[in-house]
């Protein structure tokens, strides 16, 4: 079973994505978290493929949780939430092993979708080294 943990404050937010993954991945478990440390007392139980971060949580940064994630466990894919797709948010989510930064005000949830049938197939790749503002191909 594919897993996605999503964490981000803004309960609204967070409660349509699940709503529009599990809709369309009904064989998915996704589970959310408001809190870096919330998403990783989830992790002790539910260690998920693919994570959603929004880069700034009310506890960590989203940067430094991906840090603490890749850590413990390489082999889960992140996306971080940005409002800006900056070339320097680029650069350091790229040292913080961060696979995806995805422009809140530019990826539709047709682009979520997407970058989450890739990952749960196989076909996943960072967009972390592009020059332009691209969203994610299959």
């Amino acid at each position: 079973m594919f897993k996605i943990l999503i964490i981000d404050p803004n309960t609204p937010f967070r409660k349509s994505l699940i709503k529009s993954l599990s809709s369309q991945f009904p064989e998915a478990e996704l589970r959310g978290a408001v809190s870096g440390a919330e998403g990783l007392n989830q992790m002790d139980t539910f260690v998920p493929h693919l994570i959603f971060m929004d880069l700034y949580l009310p506890d960590i940064s989203g940067l430094d949780l991906a840090k603490k994630i890749r850590a413990s466990h390489s082999e889960i894919i992140t996306a971080i939430f940005v409002r800006y797709d900056f070339p320097e948010y680029q650069a350091a989510a790229s040292k913080c092993g961060v696979a995806h930064l995805i422009p809140k005000d530019d990826w539709t949830v047709k682009d979520i979708l997407a970058l989450v049938e890739a990952v749960s197939s196989g076909r996943q790749k960072s967009n972390l080294k592009k020059a332009d503002n691209d969203h994610f191909k299959t």
